[in-house]
């Protein structure tokens, strides 16, 4: 089975599972911010996905390393606020929660199914 994404974009873990999920494109500030909260959102509940839409324990440690993965995943992608992501995850690790400015830009990258039955 492919690897899916678990967060970004309409194929993703969380599009499936979850009907909602963080528009896909390069790493930045507000993107970063969407799957921060997501991870709280999964922390906060006791699970999360894998790459193969598995259900899986979302550990501290887990939430810590997809948090920093942000800051490298941008760095990769050469976006240009990689330096405002890593102060923001960082700020998440210690803290447990979003800054109102990054939930208000969370919020607005963060897509939501609509389904009609």
């Amino acid at each position: 089975m492919d690897k899916k994404s678990i967060y970004s974009g309409v194929q993703s873990c969380y599009a499936t599972a979850e009907g909602m999920y963080v528009e896909g494109g390069k790493m930045d500030l507000a993107k970063a911010a969407a799957h921060l909260y997501l991870h709280m959102r999964d922390l906060e509940r006791g699970y999360t996905y894998d790459h193969e839409c598995r259900r899986i324990k979302m550990t501290p440690e887990l939430f810590e390393a997809r948090s920093k993965f942000l800051v490298k995943l941008c760095r990769e992608q050469t976006g240009t606020d990689c330096d405002e992501v890593e102060r923001l995850v960082n700020h998440v690790l210690k803290k447990y929660e979003l800054p109102q400015w990054a939930l208000e830009m969370a919020m607005k990258k963060i897509v939501k199914i609509s389904r009609l039955f």
